[in-house]
């Protein structure tokens, strides 16, 4: 594993940072940022810093377990990037980012794993979407680990995104051909029902094809799946009895 100049990679990070700000994919204190300097030291953005404003004494060197090498307090969902760098050597750089249209369109129920442009294959493979886990606690690592280990590009619902790269200018074009993405599929869901012709996602034979022009492997079969089973509704199964009760009782044969 190569090591990597700490001064280089603090002047990369923090132009990274105003990069995601001036492009609007994230909010001024939203995400954070890592490069992986070496076997066990990682140099990452601190705590509820304005991305914008960014300077290099700011960063922040922590250890793979979390704990600081050093001044400064590393942001509260490092263990997000931790996870990537424990089970993906090739990895050397995570963004976590809040890129609004990918956030928006997974939220309103778009399956960003769904392939719409070929372009996205080449650029990073398909999106995966973990389960809901509540931001800042040790479970986001938890939970993100195994899609981590499998996917460069990871949504998480609610909250944004996650990707992964061998340096931080790959991290960061994947996070920007994805949002890319989301405007490309957004505004064709849009223009489809104005016009009746709603978009339809490339056929799996041709996004077979895609992988292998992009000299890609596509996910195992003990990946995890790119998108997760909808979580039940609390109180769905009640609700669901009293208005079967409430047919009955009007003699509604459905």
């Amino acid at each position: 594993m190569r090591r990597v100049d700490e001064r280089q990679a603090r002047a990369a990070l923090c132009e990274t940072a105003r990069d995601i700000w001036v492009r609007g994919l994230g909010a001024a204190a939203d995400g954070n940022l890592s490069v992986r300097l070496g076997p066990n030291r990682v140099l990452t953005t601190p705590s509820g810093c304005h991305k914008g404003r960014l300077r290099a004494p700011d960063l922040v060197v922590t250890d793979l377990s979390g704990a600081p090498v050093g001044a400064g307090r590393p942001s509260s969902e490092l263990s997000l990037h931790l996870a990537a760098y424990r089970v993906r050597p090739d990895v050397g750089a995570v963004i976590h980012a809040h890129p609004p249209m990918a956030t928006a369109y997974q939220l309103a129920g778009g399956k960003l794993s769904e392939v719409y442009v070929s372009e996205v294959i080449f650029a990073f493979g398909q999106v995966a979407t973990a389960p809901y886990t509540t931001p800042t606690t040790a479970s986001v690592g938890e939970t993100l680990e195994p899609y981590l280990r499998c996917y460069d590009v990871v949504m998480m619902p609610r909250h944004g995104s996650v990707t992964l790269g061998a340096d931080l200018d790959q991290a960061f074009v994947r996070l920007d051909a994805m949002e890319h993405t989301a405007r490309v599929c957004a505004t064709a869901q849009l223009l489809g029902a104005q016009f009746g012709t709603p978009p339809q996602p490339i056929a799996e034979g041709e996004v077979t094809r895609l992988y292998a022009a992009a000299s890609l492997e596509r996910p195992s079969a003990s990946c995890p799946p790119m998108e997760p089973l909808a979580a039940p509704i609390e109180g769905a199964d009640e609700r669901l009895v009293q208005a079967v009760m409430a047919a009955l009782s009007r003699g509604s044969p459905a």
